[in-house]
């Protein structure tokens, strides 16, 4: 059995859903070792997974464990409505993480940025990240909890929820950039959310953790992957792929070029004129559409219409100033 008391069971490469544990254990100075997922006990259906070596319990489920180690370590709240507010607000945090997570990996700016907008206009999806925070800031001071405007998401203390927060955030930012991340935590429906989560890094032990820890996650759905430089402070950098020219369709029709924005192969009949494709909007040559180019074009005006709401909304709350 392992001296450590504590064992996580996460990837190697980046701590992602793990950190929680990795932060409450690190600011409790409670020591554990890190494993892989490779060897991930067949009571946890997934990484992560935390084992108390103590008593052999393996629990899986980040808010399972944040919980769990809140009681262990000093992090909890217990007894009464508080303890199911803080049970919601971590469930909503949850929500962060995952509609967060999932739109960035669509690889979609113009959906990513409508998601960050600080203006919700009732919409599912614009202004959602400020609405979600909203709704925790909320929260705070539901069933007996008196965190609004407080050090901590729930009062004085720090407490699980704390670290599943600057978790979610920490993610957003690796996600969408740390410039975006502020500008929507810093609206005042927020309340000071933004300063909860600088007072949970400055914890002492947490400053050496932060210091040295792995990457939250992998490079592939980084800031920068997204709108081409993570300290960006709008969203001019971002480039739709060009569509293919005109000429170049040509040339693979007549070729039997097989094109998964076009349509299916053809083999025979003469290639679409040039003159034909500027003209008309729909071609038909046997299955073969050209719709797709006009989809394109239609959703790269939307994008920039994203975009440059963006840049306008940024620089109306001062985020422009160095």
């Amino acid at each position: 059995m392992s001296s450590a008391a504590y064992t996580v069971f996460y990837f190697d490469a980046f701590s992602g859903r793990a950190e929680p544990a990795h932060l409450m254990l690190a600011a409790a100075n409670a020591s554990f070792e890190k494993k892989g997922k490779d060897d991930l006990p067949s009571t946890a259906f997934q990484a992560p997974a935390l084992r108390d070596n103590s008593s052999g319990l393996v629990l899986g489920q980040t808010t399972v464990i944040s919980k769990f180690l809140g009681r262990r370590l000093g992090f909890d709240i217990s007894g009464g409505d508080e303890e199911i507010v803080a049970m919601k607000i971590a469930d909503d945090i949850a929500d962060i993480w995952s509609e967060g997570y999932s739109l960035r990996k669509k690889l979609d700016a113009g959906k990513c940025l409508e998601w960050l907008d600080v203006r919700p206009d009732g919409t599912r999806n614009r202004g959602r990240f400020v609405r979600l925070l909203s709704v925790i800031n909320e929260s705070r001071s539901m069933g007996g909890l008196r965190g609004q405007g407080q050090t901590f998401l729930t009062g004085s203390e720090v407490k699980y929820v704390d670290f599943l927060f600057l978790n979610a955030v920490r993610v957003m930012e690796h996600c969408y950039g740390a410039d975006r991340v502020a500008l929507c935590l810093g609206q005042q429906a927020c309340g000071n959310l933004k300063d909860v989560v600088e007072n949970v890094k400055g914890l002492e032990r947490l400053k050496e953790y932060l210091a040295s820890c792995p990457p939250v996650l992998y490079e592939s759905v980084s800031a920068a992957k997204l709108f081409g430089q993570t300290g960006r402070r709008d969203s001019r950098s971002i480039s739709p792929p060009k569509p293919p020219s005109q000429g170049s369709l040509a040339k693979r029709y007549s070729k039997g070029f097989v094109d998964k924005t076009v349509g299916p192969r053809i083999d025979n009949g003469p290639p679409p004129g040039h003159a034909a494709l500027k003209k008309r909007s729909t071609i038909n040559v046997g299955e073969l559409r050209t719709d797709s180019i006009h989809d394109f074009n239609k959703e790269q005006r939307k994008t920039e219409k994203v975009e440059n709401a963006w840049g306008a909304m940024f620089n109306a709350a001062g985020g422009g100033k160095k």
